[in-house]
């Protein structure tokens, strides 16, 4: 496994888990813990931790697709970027870079990926904070001051979601426009020389 693919699930994974923490808290809040037995969970440990890893990266990829399929996504930087001017689409100049020059195309892809983690570690952030307000109201009664908290955090984790998502896309489109017309610079420059000879013997004709 390369090793750009290991840290491509490792951070689906990282994701899985932050998503696992708020749908675990709004399980317990709907039934409670009093039918947890951890005890014997103990002798299938490995199988679990195994099986909560593939659990894991499903919620993690699935998450991360829900987000970027949002129809505002690119507010939150995700993949509905508009075109600019006569170029074309963003999906298309990353397919092109990819043909024409991988290797500029693998940083452009570990910018996005981690961008991707980032934007998705925020919003989880949130839904962990509304998710725990759920599950304390549900089991200890309701409390102003936690109730204030909690709403604080979650209104903190999604500004922030927005203000560097936003951000984050506006820097990864402007790489992406810059490094499209960079790789292709030279085909202009070619194609403009090739054209001088023919044009200087139009004039001299």
């Amino acid at each position: 496994m390369k090793d750009k693919d290991a840290a491509i699930i490792f951070e689906l994974v990282l994701i899985g888990f932050q998503v696992l923490i708020w749908v675990s808290l709004l399980v317990l809040a709907v039934f409670g813990y009093g039918w947890l037995r951890l005890d014997g969970l103990k002798q299938w440990s490995t199988e679990l931790s195994v099986a909560l890893v593939g659990v894991a990266y499903m919620f993690g990829l699935i998450f991360d697709k829900a987000v970027g399929a949002l129809p505002y996504s690119w507010i939150i930087g995700g993949g509905a970027l508009t075109r600019t001017g006569d170029l074309p689409s963003p999906l298309l100049m990353r397919m092109e870079i990819l043909a024409k020059k991988p290797e500029v195309y693998e940083i452009l892809e570990k910018r996005i990926n981690q961008h991707r983690l980032v934007r998705s570690t925020v919003f989880n952030l949130a839904l962990i904070s509304l998710s725990a307000l759920v599950f304390f109201v549900a089991q200890t009664g309701f409390t102003v001051r936690l109730s204030v908290v909690f709403l604080f955090l979650s209104a903190v984790f999604l500004c922030v979601t927005l203000f560097t998502g936003r951000r984050s896309a506006e820097t990864l489109n402007f790489e992406l426009f810059h490094a499209y017309k960079a790789i292709n610079a030279p085909a202009h420059d070619d194609a403009g020389g090739e054209d001088s000879p023919s044009s200087s013997k139009d004039r001299a004709a």
